[in-house]
C-alpha cells in the first residue's frame, strides 16, 4: 500500500508490475524502467466510463461498426476507441486525424504541428495504424467548450485536405482509436513523437500537459477560427431541427411525399464512380439530396439492386477501407447494414438544412412566391409596349431571370450578379446592370442593402412609379393564393422556354462588323419567343403586334427577316381549323347531325366552315421552327456568341478572384513567418505548405512592382479552354 499522500500514476509499470511511488506534483514521477502502459493510461483517463468497440462480422472481418461497451479493466483484444469528451459535452482531449486516403498527410501534419507550436500547446504524434495515418493528441489542463473545439476543427479542416474533423464536431460519440489499439487490419497505433513513453503519458495527462484553456484560443486565432460568444453558445450547441423526422414501417425519413425524380447532378453522384479520395463524400452527399426528397428506407434500399449503384455512389456503403488503399467488397447483409446506418445519420442531418427547390412544397410562403409571381407576369403582359421600346428586351429578360429564380428558391430576395444574369438571359453583363435599375425606378424591383459582391434586389408586386405610366389592364392574383405544385411547375416551364429562346445566338444584338458578329437583334427574339410560347397554334400578324407592341410594320419586318432563315415559317390555315356549325376539330371532317360523315356534291365541309377558311386564307399565319436556330447562327455569322461571353466572363471572374487573394495576402501581417523547409524538431525535413493543395500563385508585377492585369489576363486565358 502507498504511503498517505503518494499516488501510483496510472498505466505505469515496472518489470514487478509496481512503480515507484513518489509525492504527487502533477506530473507523472520517474521509474526504474522506462515503459508506459498507453493503453492503461487512456482507460483510467477516460472522461466517460464507457468506450467504444468495433464489431465482426459472421466471417470475423471487423465491420469498423463501433457500439458503446462498458469501461472495461484492461484494453480490449480488438479495435475500440476512447471518447474524447464527458457527459457535459467538454473536451478533454483535441485528437486530430489525419486521413492518408484523403491524399499525403506529411505536409499538414508538418503546417498543424507549427499551429500547436505558435499557440504553445504540447502534443503527441502517433501513427494511426493504417498506411500514412497520423493522430495528434492534445491535452487540456482544463475541459473546453464543445463550440470552441468545433470551431478549431471546422476552420483546421478548411486549410489541411487530410484532416477528419467529423469527431471533433461531435462530443456525443466522437472517439480516437488510443496510442497501441488495434486497427481493424491488423496495425497498431504506435507512439512517433515523443519516443519517450513516459514523456508521452505525461503529456497526455491533464495534469502534466500544462495546455491552458488561452492556449486554444490562441490557436484558434492562429487559424482564423473564431468561436462563438458565450451568451449564444448553448444554442448553437443543440440545433433545432426544421423538418420533421418520422421512424416508422418505412424507416427513418423526413415528412412529406416523396420526389421520385432525380435531377442531373443526383443522378451523376448515383451511378458515377467517385475519386478515391472522396468516396465516403459522395456517398453523405447521395443520400443528403435523396432524404431531402423524402425519399423511404426501402426506396434507398432498393438501389443496391444494381450494380451500376454499388460501384457509383454507393461505393462506401458496398466496400471497406483496406490496407494501402485497397478496398474490400462486404456481404450483402454487410452493405445494407453499413448503408441503414450512414441514412439514419444522413436524414438526421437533412431534417437541419434548409429547404430546396425539391422541397418547397412544404414552405410556408412559396404559395405567397408563387402568386406575387403569376400577378407580375399578369401586370408585365397587360403592357407589352413597355417591353417594345429599345431597352425593353433586357428590361423583359431581367424580370423573367428574376420571376424564374424566386419560383426556384422560394424566395422574392434574390442575390443575383449581373454576369450570371447576363449568360443565363442573353445579353452582356452592363445591359443586365443598366436593366436591373430602370427595373427599380419603375418599381417592379426593389434594392437591398448586401456584403456581397452580387446585387441584391426584391421582387415587388407591380405599382407604377411614375404617374403617367399605366397598366391597360391588372392581371395577377391578389386573392386565395392558387395551388403551388401545378401552377408553379407551368409558371417555370414557361419561363425557362422565353428565357432558351432568347439566349440563342441568332438573336444577338448589333449587324455585323469585323469585330461584332451580328445577329437579328434582342427585338426579334422577342417576337420568336411570342411564337414558341404559343407553340400549340399559329399566331397572326394582328396577335403578333397585340402581345410584343410592336407596330405592325416593326413585327412583319422581324417575322421577314426570321422566315429568310427559315427560323420562322408561314402556316398553312386553310384546312386545319375547327367548324362553327359541327365542331369539327381542326384537321376532321364536317358530319351530319346524324353523326356521319358530310358528303355533299362538289364539297364536304359546311358552308360556315368554308367561310371561315377563306378568312383565314387572307390573315398569314406564323409558326417557329427550333431546330433551325444554330443554322441560321451560322449562316449569320453569330454563332458562338454566347459561349465566347461565358469564356470572357469567366476570365473576368477568375483575373477578379486572383487579384482579391493577391490583396489579402499583401495586407496580412508577415511578421514571424518563416521561409523555406520548415520542420518540427523530431521530424524529418519536408517540404512545406500551408495552402489546402498548391502554394499561392503570385501575381504577375511589372518593373516597378505594380499589379501586372494584362498578363494576369494572359496567363487565365491560356488555362482556360477555348472549345
Amino acid at each position: 500500500m502507498p504511503a498517505p499522500g503518494v499516488v501510483g500514476e496510472p498505466g505505469v509499470h515496472s518489470p514487478s508490475s509496481a512503480p515507484i511511488h513518489h509525492p504527487h506534483t502533477g506530473v507523472l514521477p520517474l521509474f526504474e524502467v522506462a515503459q508506459v502502459d498507453l493503453q492503461a493510461l487512456f482507460l483510467e483517463l477516460s472522461p466517460r466510463d464507457s468506450i467504444r468497440v468495433d464489431t465482426r462480422s459472421g466471417d470475423g472481418a471487423w465491420l469498423h461498426s463501433y457500439k458503446a461497451h462498458p469501461l472495461p479493466k484492461a484494453a480490449p483484444h480488438g479495435p475500440y476507441a476512447i471518447h474524447l469528451a464527458d457527459r457535459d459535452d467538454r473536451f478533454r482531449w483535441m485528437c486530430f486525424d489525419l486521413d492518408s486516403s484523403k491524399g499525403d498527410t506529411g505536409p499538414d501534419l508538418a503546417t498543424l504541428l507549427r499551429w500547436l507550436e505558435e499557440a504553445g500547446l504540447t502534443h503527441v504524434v502517433a501513427a494511426s495504424g493504417s498506411a500514412g495515418g497520423r493522430h495528434v493528441w492534445v491535452t487540456s489542463a482544463e475541459p473546453l467548450d464543445a463550440v470552441l473545439v468545433a470551431s478549431i476543427a471546422k476552420a483546421a479542416a478548411l486549410r489541411l485536405p487530410t484532416l477528419d474533423h467529423g469527431l471533433l464536431c461531435n462530443p456525443a460519440t466522437g472517439a480516437v482509436r488510443p496510442i497501441g489499439a488495434l486497427h481493424r487490419e491488423g496495425g497498431r497505433s504506435q507512439l512517433q513523437a515523443p519516443l519517450d513513453s513516459r514523456r508521452a503519458a505525461a503529456l497526455l495527462t491533464p495534469a502534466g500537459c500544462g495546455n491552458i484553456s488561452d492556449a486554444f484560443v490562441r490557436l484558434a486565432l492562429i487559424i482564423d477560427s473564431v468561436p462563438a460568444p458565450a451568451t449564444i453558445r448553448p444554442r448553437i450547441v443543440r440545433e433545432q431541427q426544421h423538418a420533421q423526422i418520422l421512424d416508422d414501417e418505412l424507416g427513418p425519413r423526413l415528412a412529406g411525399t416523396p420526389n421520385t425524380a432525380l435531377d442531373e447532378e443526383t443522378y451523376a453522384l448515383l451511378t458515377r464512380r467517385p475519386a478515391d479520395d472522396r468516396v465516403s463524400e459522395t456517398l453523405a452527399s447521395l443520400l443528403d439530396r435523396l432524404a431531402l426528397r423524402r425519399w423511404t428506407w426501402p426506396m434507398v434500399e432498393r438501389l443496391m439492386d444494381e450494380r451500376r449503384h454499388c460501384e457509383g455512389g454507393l461505393l462506401h456503403a458496398c466496400t471497406s477501407t483496406r490496407r494501402r488503399g485497397l478496398r474490400a467488397v462486404l456481404t450483402d447483409a454487410q452493405a445494407r447494414a453499413k448503408l441503414r446506418r450512414q441514412w439514419e445519420r444522413c436524414v438526421a442531418y437533412a431534417a437541419t438544412l434548409p429547404l430546396t427547390e425539391d422541397s418547397l412544397e412544404w414552405t410556408e410562403n412559396i404559395g405567397d412566391v408563387v402568386a406575387l409571381v403569376e400577378q407580375v407576369q399578369a401586370a408585365a403582359d397587360a403592357c407589352p409596349e413597355r417591353w417594345a421600346i429599345k431597352s425593353g428586351p433586357s428590361d423583359r429578360a431581367a424580370l423573367d431571370l428574376r420571376c424564374l429564380y424566386a419560383l426556384r428558391s422560394g424566395t422574392t430576395v434574390l442575390d443575383l450578379d449581373v454576369r450570371r444574369a447576363a449568360l443565363a438571359a442573353g445579353h452582356g453583363r452592363s445591359t443586365m446592370h443598366r436593366a436591373q435599375n430602370r427595373l427599380a425606378a419603375d418599381g417592379w424591383l426593389a434594392p437591398r442593402a448586401t456584403d456581397g459582391p452580387a446585387g441584391t434586389h426584391e421582387l415587388l408586386p407591380f405599382t407604377p412609379a411614375h404617374p403617367g405610366f399605366t397598366l391597360a389592364a391588372q392581371g395577377g392574383t391578389q386573392g386565395t393564393p392558387p395551388p403551388v405544385g401545378e401552377i408553379r411547375g407551368l409558371l417555370i416551364s414557361r419561363l425557362q422556354e422565353r428565357l432558351a429562346a432568347g439566349q440563342a445566338d441568332v438573336f444577338a444584338y448589333g449587324r455585323a462588323t469585323d469585330t461584332h458578329a451580328g445577329g437579328l437583334g434582342h427585338h426579334a427574339g422577342r417576337v420568336y419567343q411570342q411564337l414558341v410560347e404559343h407553340a400549340e397554334r399559329p399566331l397572326s400578324l394582328s396577335e403578333v403586334c397585340e402581345r410584343t407592341g410592336y407596330a405592325p410594320r416593326t413585327a412583319a419586318k422581324h417575322l421577314v427577316a426570321m422566315r429568310t432563315l427559315m427560323v420562322v415559317t408561314r402556316a398553312v390555315m386553310a384546312v386545319h381549323h375547327e367548324c362553327p356549325t359541327c365542331q369539327a376539330a381542326p384537321g376532321d371532317r364536317c358530319r351530319t347531325a346524324g353523326g356521319t360523315v358530310l358528303r355533299r356534291r362538289g364539297a364536304d365541309q359546311h358552308t360556315a366552315r368554308q367561310t371561315l377558311t377563306a378568312t383565314r386564307s387572307g390573315t398569314p399565319h406564323y409558326r417557329p421552327r427550333p431546330g433551325s436556330l444554330v443554322a441560321a447562327a451560322k449562316a449569320l455569322g453569330s454563332f458562338g456568341v454566347t459561349a465566347s461571353r461565358a469564356r470572357h466572363y469567366a476570365v473576368e471572374t477568375e483575373l477578379y478572384r486572383w487579384w482579391r487573394q493577391e490583396e489579402e495576402w499583401m495586407r496580412a501581417p508577415k511578421a514571424g513567418i518563416r521561409t523555406g523547409a520548415q520542420v518540427h524538431d523530431e521530424q524529418a525535413d519536408l517540404v512545406l505548405t500551408t495552402l489546402p493543395r498548391q502554394p499561392r500563385r503570385r501575381y504577375p508585377r511589372t518593373a516597378e512592382g505594380r499589379g501586372d492585369h494584362a498578363a494576369a489576363r494572359a496567363r487565365i486565358e491560356r488555362r482556360i479552354a477555348t472549345a
